[in-house]
């Protein structure tokens, strides 16, 4: 059984944990940050195999991220990786909380990975009976990836695709990125849901949020149904060599630099 919170807690009130937890199935769990700690309010993600856990990004920090994950962690003898979508402040923030972090360069994830071709290379990851594709995905940011998982056929898509301002900080890598994550799906590669890692946009087609606002009336859902990843590629192959500002109903591509 597979479920979503009916709506995320935006963690804007005194009441609210500084993390809200819950769980997507038995083996993967959907952590947010409380906007009220930060007003980026990043999801992190827990998957478990039967030999480890994959802990992805550790937030902004200052909230006491690793007792959520060690309580989650409880009574189970798995081994814990910690590694990022990508190496932005928001999802870097809790690594020394932990003790032992994947590095944040995409040399250092590329050598932890396995992947000996940078970015074209598709990687295996196997957590035990849990194998996740690791997908390259520079442009947001050098070091950013993509996670696969083939159990729940989850798309974990970082920052590079969520409900809100996509940034692009390099123009010909993101394109190329995308391109070539569509190109997987299409490849026999099934997606049920693609999950990102912040929510910006409200629940009115196209409209978002200010930026750094620390309250979330009325959101978008975090999951994104995959006709979404085939539209962002489309509109990116169409847009062409020069950055432009693209909105559309559930993202808006936001060229930076």
């Amino acid at each position: 059984m597979t479920s979503f919170p009916a709506h995320w807690d935006d963690g804007t009130t005194s009441t609210a944990p500084d993390h809200q937890v819950h769980w997507y199935d038995d083996r993967t769990a959907i952590i947010r940050q409380a906007l009220r700690t930060n007003f980026e309010g990043p999801f992190i993600y827990l998957l478990l195999g039967s030999e480890r856990a994959l802990l992805l990004d550790t937030g902004t920090g200052h909230t006491d991220l690793r007792s959520v994950v060690d309580e989650l962690l409880k009574g189970r003898d798995l081994e814990l990786v910690v590694a990022h979508t990508h190496g932005h402040g928001d999802h870097v923030g809790g690594d020394d909380q932990f003790d032992s972090v994947v590095g944040r360069t995409a040399e250092e994830v590329a050598e932890f990975f396995g992947i000996a071709s940078w970015p074209e290379q598709i990687v295996q990851f196997d957590l035990g009976d849990r194998v996740l594709d690791v997908i390259p995905l520079p442009g947001h940011h050098p070091s950013h990836l993509a996670f696969y998982d083939r159990a729940t056929r989850l798309l974990l898509t970082g920052d590079s695709l969520y409900p809100g301002r996509l940034y692009v900080f390099d123009w010909p890598a993101f394109r190329a990125s995308v391109a070539r994550l569509a190109g997987f799906v299409a490849d026999g590669n099934p997606v049920s849901l693609v999950l990102g890692t912040h929510i910006e946009m409200t629940d009115q087609p196209g409209v978002d949020y200010e930026m750094g606002a620390d309250r979330h009336p009325g959101e978008h859902e975090l999951q994104l149904d995959p006709a979404v990843l085939t539209e962002l590629a489309e509109v990116m192959a169409q847009a062409g060599d020069t950055p432009v500002r693209i909105e559309r109903d559930h993202f808006i591509v936001y060229p930076v630099g």
